[in-house]
């Protein structure tokens, strides 16, 4: 007799951009649910980002007969079950302190460029349903999907937390391995995190990664705080404890928002420069209009009904620093 394993969702995360998903000057999180389901037939979160499960975490998904399943739109984990009492549990019981960690890398050399974040030496964005004992409050939780929160700064972690966390995730990591490892961060203890070496060390290991592109970390405990659960755990019976997966599914959400510049139109062959007066989204669909009369300062070239107005690619994308403000204004140029 062949037996069929039952999966079920056990949470879902979603991996918007604005980018991508707005249409012209029409956001995304504006839209009706027919639009967004237009604008995101023709989306792909891995276009510019990858989600990868640590190497812990890929050994808690198969000894909990867990399964990482990416889509369009995210990805989702789901679990094996068995159905009780209209209820479905979990195949293989699933701790309350039991955590899940993605280590989410950008793949488009363009990202920075069209993405509204600040680069932060030693510090990694942090998108977790559990708050770093080393973060004060208030303190900013993963979004449920149901928000329309966009991912600021607010998500990075302080250099203290982040070293904590990557000295924690490679303590796992070296737990979960078979072979030595040899690199200098195997050799730390957790009061060395008080050192400067260790310290050092530390910022360079995450460093590395940030060469490959390593942006954040996603990390879910089955028990998060503030009622952000994964599961529900039924301890009733002592002598047979359950992990339940939760009706409606769990759903996060990562919206990452577009840059906003000043758009630079210059046009060599006159010696002419124009600039819009306030910044306008990137975009890579819909088209965005440029009227003269009310978008450019200054006076305007005699000939301006001859200008063309293309709207910028994220490929040339300048920031300068005014020396007397020290006010940062960031600039998309376009050759007319």
């Amino acid at each position: 007799m062949a037996f069929r394993t039952l999966y079920k969702t056990l949470f879902n995360i979603e991996i918007h951009h604005s980018y991508f998903l707005d249409d012209g000057l029409s956001p995304y999180i504006s839209m009706n649910d027919e639009e967004k389901r237009i604008q995101l037939k023709k989306y792909n979160f891995l276009d510019y980002i990858n989600v990868i499960p640590t190497y812990a975490t890929q050994a808690i998904l198969g000894n909990h007969k867990l399964v990482l399943r990416k889509g369009l739109d995210g990805f989702r984990v789901l679990s094996s079950v068995i159905e009780e009492n209209d209820r479905f549990k979990s195949l293989r019981f699933l701790e309350n302190d039991l955590k899940l960690t993605f280590l989410v890398y950008v793949k488009d050399y363009l990202f920075d460029n069209y993405t509204e974040l600040s680069k932060a030496d030693n510090r990694l964005y942090y998108f977790s349903n559990s708050k770093p004992i080393t973060e004060a409050d208030p303190y900013s939780y993963i979004p449920l999907g149901s928000s329309n929160d966009l991912i600021t700064d607010e998500f990075l972690l302080t250099e203290e937390s982040t070293r904590q966390l990557w000295f924690d995730l490679e303590q796992d990591n070296i737990r979960a391995e078979i072979k030595k490892r040899l690199d200098l961060i195997a050799e730390l203890e957790n009061d060395d995190l008080l050192t400067d070496e260790g310290k050092q060390i530390i910022d360079q290991s995450v460093q590395k990664d940030r060469g490959k592109g390593l942006l954040g970390i996603i990390e879910l405990q089955m028990i998060g705080d503030n009622n952000m659960d994964i599961i529900e755990i039924d301890n009733t019976d002592p002598n047979d404890i359950k992990s339940f997966l939760l009706d409606p599914t769990p759903t996060y959400k990562l919206h990452f928002e577009n840059r906003k510049t000043i758009w630079k139109y210059i046009k060599k062959s006159d010696e002419n420069e124009l600039e819009t007066s306030s910044v306008k989204p990137l975009t890579r669909n819909g088209f965005i209009e440029i009227d003269p009369d009310t978008d450019f300062t200054g006076p305007l070239p005699v000939d301006i009904d001859k200008y063309i107005f293309p709207n910028p690619t994220a490929n040339i994308v300048k920031q300068t620093t005014d020396v007397n403000t020290n006010i940062t204004t960031t600039y998309s140029e376009i050759f007319i």
